[in-house]
């Protein structure tokens, strides 16, 4: 998947104000909730071939929080000897292996050291993302959902498998909060 395809796809999952005003959520929190979805264009475009590094490149992403996945601007995108680190999941670093292309999800201290493994490359981690994005959505707005323990396993498998394989299970059943106790 490309920068431009993952901003046009998450835009469309975008849901609206009203669909979210039975919720009765804080209007400042459902700002930030709502502007998450939308990925401004830059006036200055640069490109990259990678397509992570060319969504920050291109895009806004300082509003950009799905599943506590948050992409660095331009200026804070950091190279350590073997990765380029582009976001944070929740405390922890998420970057671009540079000999086999992984994405991966590194430890805060030690940002050599590799926790997980979160997909076979930047374009199978985006589609991976709107995936996270669209189910996260639907277990806010669905308690029960959100409980259903054999639903965020199986949500899990498919988004690992669209991530490239199950072997990155184990990083979305942690993104999708799976504890395994129903």
């Amino acid at each position: 998947m490309e920068s431009h395809e993952f901003v046009e796809k998450l835009g469309a999952l975008a849901p609206t104000r009203q669909s979210l005003s039975a919720m009765e959520l804080d209007e400042e929190f459902l700002d930030e909730y709502l502007d998450s979805y939308t990925l401004e264009k830059k006036e200055v475009s640069d490109f990259h071939p990678d397509p992570i590094l060319n969504l920050i490149l291109n895009y806004d992403v300082s509003n950009f929080d799905v599943g506590l996945i948050r992409l660095n601007s331009a200026g804070e995108v950091q190279e350590t000897d073997r990765y380029i680190i582009f976001g944070n999941l929740d405390a922890d670093l998420l970057g671009i292996d540079k000999v086999n292309e992984n994405i991966v999800m590194l430890d805060w201290e030690s940002p050599e050291f590799v926790m997980d493994i979160c997909a076979k490359n930047s374009g199978s981690f985006l589609e991976a993302i709107l995936e996270v994005a669209s189910f996260n959505h639907d277990m806010f707005t669905n308690d029960e959902l959100g409980n259903n323990q054999l639903a965020i396993f199986n949500k899990s498998k498919e988004v690992s498998l669209i991530a490239g394989s199950e072997e990155y299970l184990s990083f979305y059943l942690n993104t999708f909060g799976y504890t395994g106790e129903e």
